[in-house]
């Protein structure tokens, strides 16, 4: 609802509070609010009604508050010099009340009025006796104001040197950001003279801002010296400038950046479509599906595993290349496609060839070289060790129990997916279905939150398998008893 246009009164002392955040409404500016405390609804609804749209609108002093158009619930809580305003508009929203205020002088508050000492008021006397008295008592609602003028000045030298250099940073800041033209625009819409006018300028300046403190804006509109006034505006102008500057920048590192990688990626799909035309190069699923299929070739692979293989390589297909789970699938299949399926390793059971190295490589210890040899023999006469029991060295540290274990021992590396097991990844490094393993210090097992590694090795020490393990140890006090009858214990010392 428009409100009727009247002539704005020279002095109007007793005026509704109007507590608002951020940054104050400067005179000659528009600012547009939406209420929500009832009482101050109620007080405005009825000045309004009585053909009086004014109020003065003051800044909160803390930060902390809601930043929304209030109440104030003591004048200690507001800046005591605030705007005269004029409510243009007013759209009654149920719960809320929307006003565009329009500010005409900056006023100071003089004192908080109560119900009764307002209403003997002869003037405001009707007015002020609409003012609710329900509620807190010490709320600011009405309060009597004075109006605040500026000091004497002249147009001298310093001042037009200051409102040049203003007028100059503003229009670095429209170069820098666009959206400063329609905010200037809309703010020179009521025709005013801004070079003529170092007040208004001031005022245009600080309104400009947005990197301000509350304190800054505040500074500014209770100065009266127009000459420090002035230099209060262009510090706030030029600490926006270096922020348009820097945001300026940032958008422009951002934007390039996304457009080399716009570019690269148009690049590469336009490269991979002249290779697919030219037949040089396939998809990438499909070459990933063609790599996997030949490590398979020369491979005897069960028909089991060739069945998983097939469903993975076909769900591969359908897969985004770069969903997580195309990375998932295309580990697994990399896994499944490098172990040696079939492949087998000529064991040298050479009786002559282990008593010499043994000999070579130790003094003494005949009945653990007897034992050694006598296993040789008895795989050397099966041609086969599966069925054999697990070797298990044992006896104190530095008796070269595991002399070559440090050749085979490294640190397992971390990935974000889960890893196969430590047996798996041993066929996959040695390229044969039928390896040696080692395991060293077995005794050295830890029972933890995720297990007792003893009940795997249960399972995988297992005499069938074609695979011999050898392991060592320092004693068998630590080694669970059905774990130690599937190992042959042979001691060191």
């Amino acid at each position: 609802m428009a409100l009727t246009v009247n002539a704005v009164p020279e002095n109007f002392p007793i005026v509704p509070t109007i507590v608002i955040g951020k940054n104050p409404v400067f005179p000659k500016f528009v600012r547009l609010i939406e209420l929500e405390d009832p009482q101050l609804i109620r007080l405005i609804m009825r000045r309004v009604h009585l053909g009086l749209p004014y109020a003065g609108v003051f800044l909160k002093r803390s930060s902390d508050d809601p930043n929304y158009p209030q109440a104030a619930d003591s004048l200690d809580d507001i800046y005591q010099v605030g705007t005269f305003v004029q409510i243009t508009e007013l759209q009654d929203l149920g719960d809320k009340l929307r006003l565009l205020l329009l500010g005409h002088r900056r006023i100071q508050i003089v004192k908080q009025l109560k119900s009764a000492e307002s209403s003997s008021s002869s003037d405001f006397d009707e007015a002020s006796k609409q003012q609710d008295s329900s509620g807190p008592s010490g709320r600011v609602l009405l309060v009597e104001t004075v109006n605040c003028y500026h000091n004497e000045f002249t147009q001298n030298a310093e001042i037009k040197a200051l409102t040049a250099e203003i007028v100059k940073t503003i229009r670095d800041l429209i170069s820098l950001n666009p959206m400063y033209r329609e905010t200037v625009l809309a703010m020179l819409a009521t025709g005013q003279k801004v070079v003529d006018d170092p007040i208004y300028l001031c005022d245009l300046g600080a309104a400009l801002c947005s990197a301000s403190e509350p304190a800054e804006y505040q500074a500014i509109l209770e100065e009266p010296d127009i000459r420090q006034r002035l230099m209060l505006s262009l510090a706030m102008l030029k600490k926006e400038l270096e922020m348009s500057r820097l945001q300026h920048k940032i958008g422009k590192e951002v934007e390039e950046k996304v457009k080399e990688q716009h570019r690269k990626y148009m690049l590469q799909e336009q490269l991979k479509a002249i290779k697919k035309e030219l037949g040089l190069e396939k998809e990438d699923k499909d070459a990933i599906g063609e790599k996997f299929r030949a490590r398979l070739a020369n491979l005897t692979v069960p028909a089991h595993v060739t069945e998983v293989i097939n469903e993975e390589l076909n769900k591969l297909s359908f897969l985004d290349n770069h969903s997580s789970e195309f990375n998932v699938t295309r580990n697994y299949l990399d896994w499944l496609t490098s172990l040696p399926w079939g492949v087998f390793s000529e064991e040298n059971l050479d009786l002559a060839r282990a008593r010499e190295i043994l000999e070579q490589d130790h003094y003494g210890m005949q009945d653990v070289k007897s034992r050694i040899l006598e296993f040789i023999a008895v795989s050397q006469a099966e041609r086969q060790h599966a069925g054999q029991d697990t070797l298990l060295f044992t006896g104190p540290p530095g008796l070269a129990a595991c002399l070559t274990f440090s050749e085979i021992k490294g640190h397992r590396r971390t990935y974000v997916g889960a890893m196969p097991g430590k047996l798996i990844q041993c066929l996959k490094k040695t390229k044969t279905e039928n390896p040696l393993i080692l395991i060293d210090e077995i005794d050295k097992l830890g029972r933890g939150w995720q297990g007792d590694p003893s009940s795997a090795l249960l399972e995988l020490l297992d005499p069938e398998q074609n695979v011999l393990f050898i392991c060592t140890a320092n004693t068998l006090d630590t080694i669970p008893e059905p774990l130690r009858d599937r190992m042959e214990m042979i001691e060191v010392s």
